[in-house]
């Protein structure tokens, strides 16, 4: 059913589902793979990605300035690993 009301109602160019997202493999824009979407928190302002990998979870903020693309066919999502972003929002560092 859930299938059948995509196809009604398209998202606009750059919008994604969030089961489209999770599970996208994210990289650096330098190719640095940073681990798997795991789940996304919905905030007022921008949505942030749960992405679990080798450094533990680490939030992504879902803006243009840091998620540069995503291609649901390749099963991955680019970001720009601004300066501290990666090592700012670790959760459960050791």
């Amino acid at each position: 059913m859930e299938e059948e009301h995509r196809q009604e109602d398209p998202l606009p160019e750059g919008h994604y589902y969030h089961d489209q997202i999770i599970g996208l493999e994210v990289r650096t824009t330098r190719g640095e793979v940073v681990g798997t979407v795991t789940d996304i928190l919905s905030g007022k302002s921008n949505d942030n990605y749960i992405v679990a990998g080798a450094r533990g979870e680490v939030l992504i903020p879902a803006i243009g300035d840091v998620v540069r693309s995503i291609d649901l066919e390749r099963g991955c999502l680019i970001i720009e690993a601004i300066e501290g972003l990666l090592e700012l929002n670790e959760k459960g560092r050791r």
